[in-house]
């Protein structure tokens, strides 16, 4: 059986008020919009090995069309590889404040870790953070379908973990 559902719903006025739409930003404006409110981004990481069997890994962020490229040293194991990767991470992203109108922000990764969940990957890291008399603890993830991605993945658990903090403090 086939009901037509116009017939059974009219429209009804109830009082409610929708606030009139935003205006739409002008494309000058919203390149300006988009810089102040702007976050890191992930641009490259590049893993190498070295002869005597250690390796390092560099992190390229961008922000404000400005890279930031920081290395960091590793042993050839996935836990240090993906350990490298945050660090190296969290160094070009306080690089990325120096000269900015605030205060010294410090961040330190307390611990990073892959975990092998519904056939994919999932890197977890969490940071510790001060600024002045506030303290952070942050927490960020990002998945990966390869366990060659894993790197990659342990930078963009940093950037969800400390992106969102670190935009409130230079905004201030």
């Amino acid at each position: 059986m086939h009901r037509d559902l116009r017939a059974v719903t009219r429209p009804t006025q109830v009082g409610i008020v929708f606030p009139p739409r935003p205006a739409v930003p002008q494309p000058e404006r919203m390149e300006t919009i988009q810089s102040a409110h702007s976050r890191l981004r992930f641009d490259s990481l590049e893993h190498v090995t070295t002869p005597d069997g250690s390796g390092r890994v560099s992190v390229r962020l961008e922000w404000r069309g400005e890279s930031y490229e920081r290395t960091v040293s590793c042993l050839e194991t996935q836990q240090s590889i993906i350990k490298a990767a945050s660090e190296a991470a969290l160094i070009a992203m306080l690089a990325s404040t120096e000269g900015e109108r605030t205060q010294k922000i410090e961040l330190e990764v307390i611990g990073v870790k892959a975990v092998k969940a519904f056939d994919g990957w999932v890197v977890v890291t969490r940071i510790h953070g001060s600024a002045g008399v506030d303290t952070y603890q942050l927490l960020g993830a990002a998945p990966c379908e390869l366990e060659a991605d894993l790197p990659s993945a342990a930078v963009k658990a940093v950037l969800n973990a400390s992106n969102r903090v670190l935009e409130q403090r230079v905004a201030r």
